[in-house]
């Protein structure tokens, strides 16, 4: 059993120690009772923090799940080892929130995410939301989904309708997202988030450095981290990219990049 109190001791931020503090609830209950238990939706690095203090030392299966496989923010599972893969379900729901472009302009991920908490709702009940053209798809708890589907009934001034789906049901425009060209004098992680977020690589660098980025949702902590076609690359608070193609080199010998943004 691990030491809880004395493993807080060394989380310095308040808000981080109230969330790990009750992540370590749940792995105690977890193996106190053989029964599984979850988390509330954690970011990729808090994540990876907790998914490296308990590794594979206690009696315990860890799952980690958002809805999809591509989602970045998740729940962690604690499960009885005796349990099979197949009964590792997650107590996830999809909202899906539709609005008519034609009486719009088009909706943002702050819009949709601020109208569900304006409900009420805490951060910590709502996992990623999925734009396309004229809906969202917004993943949380079990427990709130009927009340969003319910109660949503506009985004800002958008007026919305708002369902409880399955995740199969989940439909996306191909290749959604915007797609937009940058350049850059190297592959590397900083000039890339440079290009596309229109930031001095200097301010990128102190990003990078405050463990603000994020390479196919694994925390990175390199600037000069070498970027492949198809990462996906977060830089919280500005947003998220996937690397489309590398189109060449420009007349001044820097890279094109296409960069497919999302909102």
């Amino acid at each position: 059993m691990f030491d809880k109190q004395n493993i807080l001791k060394n989380v310095s931020k308040p808000d981080e120690k109230l969330i790990f503090s009750k992540v370590f609830d749940r792995a105690y209950y977890c193996i106190k009772n053989f029964q599984p238990t979850f988390t509330e939706f954690l970011d990729p690095y808090k994540i990876s923090s907790l998914l490296e203090f308990f590794g594979d030392k206690y009696d315990f299966n860890i799952r980690v799940f958002g809805g999809k496989d591509t989602c970045e923010r998740k729940k962690m599972g604690f499960f009885p080892r005796f349990m099979e893969d197949t009964d590792m379900v997650f107590p996830i729901s999809v909202v899906e929130v539709t609005y008519n472009l034609k009486f719009s302009g088009k909706l943002t991920h702050r819009d949709f995410l601020g109208s569900v908490i304006g409900l009420g709702i805490v951060r910590g009940k709502i996992g990623d939301i999925l734009i396309d053209e004229d809906k969202a798809f917004v993943f949380v708890d079990d427990d709130i989904a009927d009340f969003i589907s319910s109660n949503l009934c506009r985004v800002g001034k958008t007026k919305v309708e708002a369902r409880t789906i399955s995740s199969e049901e989940i439909n996306v425009t191909e290749n959604f997202g915007e797609i937009k060209n940058i350049t850059s004098s190297s592959l590397r992680i900083d000039g890339i988030l440079s290009g596309v977020f229109s930031l001095s690589r200097g301010k990128v660098s102190d990003l990078i450095k405050a463990k603000k980025a994020f390479l196919n949702q694994n925390l990175c902590e390199s600037v000069s981290k070498q970027i492949s076609e198809g990462d996906v690359l977060t830089l919280r608070g500005f947003g998220r990219v996937e690397v489309v193609q590398f189109a060449g080199k420009t007349r001044k010998d820097k890279f094109l990049i296409s960069i497919r943004k999302f909102t």
